[in-house]
This record gives structure tokens, sequence and C-alpha cells, in this order.
């Protein structure tokens, strides 16, 4: 246990390291995107992206998490057989990730050509079409690399590619050369990523096409209903910026894009920190199946256990303040993004971050299910959640335009997060203790209490100011002690 924490942190650090670096030259590109466009080109580019990326989620078919879930799964099979495993795994994988990539982003081009948009959204899904087939391949690679603790080859190809992006978009504006070559920075920026990442791959994995039917047949068997629930989940996640352009102009699209664009580049970090502990929870919960008339399986329940309320705690700690402290800066920060012409997206910003928070901890739910192989099971839930979705958009979205959107989404974030929370402990008998829960809110109250009052001062200002009251006063209440502390730096130095 003390050498997978040790892992963890250190990869963590690296992944955190990099998704600040990255993050940063992510919004200069968004921020000369977003001032350059203005909120109705950018309104273009919302529903262009939004619209392929429903195709992209269905050519994942759940893929990402199930590499996860199998290498984790290798690891327990006898040590001279799992880099065969892995190639053989590997191969396949990325050949089935390959073609249907290729299959669905095609499908989404043809498909717009019937859909009622002028010919400039038509053209940006064309060429942002390739973009996403590189990005879905992208994600494909990460997830290897988090399963064995190489997150600085992701580093490397991510924060090379948002350079590259950065410098395109600030070349494209310098000569005007106006939407289309903004939307080519981001294909050019995803190609060299991609490149990054594939050419390290080959040094650790025999990589190649291979077609092994019967494996096919053995993955579509398992990932079929984690396709089924990521498909209806994304329906419920991006249906909103698609039915929003069929009644709103398409400005409010761009001001509801900008605050979910925003709100997407903050997930990252909770979900890396999944690649890094999903593997880990999926062998505990494979070991104890294996080893369930021994001793053993005591311990791997209980070491599996202490992983999830460790993941528990630390997405709570970033979910909670994030919330509390955008309610307060989420205006400011749009308005440096975006600038004044994007005012409305900083007050739309404030109700998202309730969904993003909410969403924090909610994946954590949604990938233990797999870990659990009870992803059938929960069908049911995420049929519920995309009913109950779809319906509130087409009820709420006439009425209250991009309100009704943002606010739709909170309430079914927030009820999926119960189902599924009632549904683990169903299967567990394990629930989350809320200690660290109660002593997080109640520090994230405090920190919002002084920021809305020094509210007028600088943004960063702020934003430091809040990260050192709200783990301060967290340290103070026993939430984080000295040991934390110790053991954090102990991991990330050694």
């Amino acid at each position: 246990m003390p050498e997978l924490r040790k892992k963890v942190f250190r990869n963590l650090s690296i992944q955190t390291i990099s998704r600040v670096i990255s993050v940063c030259l992510w919004l200069l590109a968004v921020s000369l995107m977003m001032r350059y466009l203005g909120p109705e080109r950018y309104g273009y580019y919302s529903i262009a992206i939004a619209f392929l990326q429903i195709f992209g989620i269905v050519a994942d078919f759940g893929l990402y998490l199930i590499t996860l879930q199998y290498l984790g799964v290798i690891e327990i099979e006898p040590k001279e057989k799992q880099q065969e495993r892995i190639d053989h795994a590997m191969s396949n994988l990325f050949t089935l990730r390959f073609f249907l990539a290729l299959i669905f982003y095609g499908l989404a081009v043809l498909l717009s050509l019937f859909f009622p948009y002028p010919p400039v959204i038509k053209i940006g899904i064309f060429i942002l079409s390739f973009s996403l087939f590189f990005c879905t391949l992208i994600q494909f690679f990460s997830s290897f690399y988090q399963k064995m603790f190489e997150t600085g080859k992701i580093f490397k190809g991510e924060v090379l590619g948002n350079i590259i992006s950065l410098s395109l978009i600030a070349l494209f504006i310098i000569f005007d050369l106006g939407f289309y070559f903004i939307l080519l920075a981001f294909v050019l920026a995803n190609l060299v990523n991609f490149l990054i990442l594939f050419f390290s791959c080959k040094k650790l994995v025999h990589l190649r096409f291979s077609f092994d039917f019967s494996f096919w047949r053995e993955i579509f068997s398992k990932i079929w209903p984690i396709g089924l629930a990521i498909a209806l989940n994304v329906v419920y996640f991006k249906a909103d910026t698609l039915i929003l352009s069929f009644y709103a102009p398409p400005s409010d699209v761009g001001f509801y894009g900008a605050a979910y664009r925003i709100f997407e580049g903050f997930i990252a970090l909770p979900l890396l920190f999944l690649g890094l502990v999903i593997p880990q929870l999926a062998k505990a919960w494979a070991s104890r199946e294996k080893d369930s008339s021994s001793r053993n399986a005591s311990a791997e329940l209980g070491r599996f256990r202490l992983i999830f309320q460790k993941s528990f705690d630390f997405l709570v700690m970033i979910a909670v303040p994030f919330v509390f402290g955008s309610i307060v800066v989420g205006f400011k920060i749009m308005e440096l993004i975006g600038g004044p012409q994007f005012k409305v997206s900083g007050e739309l910003f404030k109700v998202i971050s309730l969904a993003a928070g909410l969403l924090f901890v909610g994946e954590l739910f949604k990938q233990l299910m797999i870990v659990l192989n009870k992803q059938k099971n929960v069908l049911p839930i995420y049929f519920a959640a995309t009913i109950l979705a779809l319906v509130g958009y087409f009820i709420f979205i006439p009425l209250y335009s991009y309100w009704g959107a943002a606010w739709t989404t909170v309430g079914v974030e927030f009820l999926m997060l119960l189902a599924l929370l009632w549904y683990f402990y169903k299967q567990t008998h394990i629930l989350p203790r809320t200690g660290f829960l109660i002593k997080s809110i109640f520090s994230s109250l405090i920190m919002f209490a002084v920021l809305s009052f020094f509210k007028n001062l600088n943004l960063f200002i702020l934003i430091g100011l809040g990260i050192v009251l709200y783990f301060s006063i967290l340290f103070l209440l026993k939430g984080i002690s000295k040991e934390d502390v110790k053991k954090l730096f102990s991991n990330l130095v050694n």
C-alpha cells in the first residue's frame, strides 16, 4: 500500500504540474479564440464541437475505461505472461479504437449535412472531426500511460500540443485568416500530440493493427453496457448545447458554450486522478473475487475500501472549494478569458460550477460500476437520467434559454450521483465516511465569506487567498494532518 500511495502521489504531482501548465496554455488559446471570434462565431464553434463530441463518445464506446480495467486485471496474472497479454490487448484495443473513431466521425460529418445548420457550421464540423479523431486516439494512449505510471509522457505530448495550438491561433489571428484556420490549429496540435504518444508507446508495447475477433467479441460483451451508458450520459451532457442551438441565436450558444468550455477544462484533473486509481480498485476487487474462500479476500476488501475512501476524499477536496470559489470569482474568470463581451458567461459559469462539483464526485461512482462489473445493472439509471434531462431541456430551454440548460444539467447530475451512490452501497455495503466532506464544506464556507467580502480584489489575489484559507482551515480542523503533508512531500521527493 505505501508503494502504491507513492506511485499515485508522484504521478498525480506530475499530472497536476502538467495540467496547470497545459490549462494555462489552453486558457490563453481559448481566450485569444473567444476574443477574436466573438459570441456569434464562438457559438458556431460550440455547436460544431458539441455535435462531434456525441459521436466521439460513441466512438470510444467505453474502451478508455475497459482499457484501465483490463490492464489492472492483467496485473494478477503470472509475471511471465503479463507482457504478452499487454501487447495483445493493447494492439487489439488500439485497432478497435482507430476504426470505431474513423467510422463514427465520418458518420458525423455525413449526418451534419442533413441538419438545418448554416454552411459555416457544417464545414467547421468537417475540420474539427480530424481534431477529435486524434483526440480519441490520444485518450487511448493516456489510459495506458496512467496505468503504467508513465504520466510524464502524457505531459510532453499535451504541453507541446497546447504550445502549437496557442502559437498557431496567435499567428492566424495576426494575419486575420478567419474562423476555419482557428479550427485547423486544433487539428495540427492534436496530430502532434498523438504522434508523440504513439512513438513513445511503441517503446513499451509491441503495438500493431491486430484483428483477434474472438478477443473483440469478449471486449464487446463487456463494454456494450458501458458504451450504452456512456452514450446515454453524453446525450444529456451535450444535448443541451444542440437543443439550445435550435431555440436561441448563435450568440446565446456562444455564451453558454464559453462557460461550458472552461468547465470542461477544469474537470480534467479528477479524471486524470481516477485514471491512476481505477486500475488499483479493479485489481483489489478482482483479487477479492478470485480468492473469495481465503483470508486474502478480507484483506483485498479492506484495501478496496481504503482506496475508495481516499479517492472520495480527494475528489471532495477539489470539488467543494471549486464550487464555492467559482460563485465568487466565476464572473472575473470569464471576463479575463473572453473579455466584456462574454460577461453573461461569467454568470452562467457560477451555475455550471455546481454541475462540475457534482460531476467530480459522481465520476468516481460511474467508473466503480465497471470495476464491480455491474454496468448492465445501472443502465436503467442512465436511461432515466437521459429521459429526464431531455424533457427538462425541451421544457426549460425554450422558456429560459441558457439558464434552463444550465440548471437542468445541475439537477440531473445531482440525481445521478444519488442513484449511483445508492446502487454502490447496495452492491458493496460500503458508504463513504462523511467526516472529511463536512470539514471541507465548513472550510469552503469560511473561504466563501472572506472572498465575498474582498471580491473587488484582483482575480489572482482572490484565487491565492482562497487556496491558502481553505487548506489552512482544513488543517486546523484536522481534515489534513502534519503526517499527511509529510507523506505527500515524501512521496513527491522520493
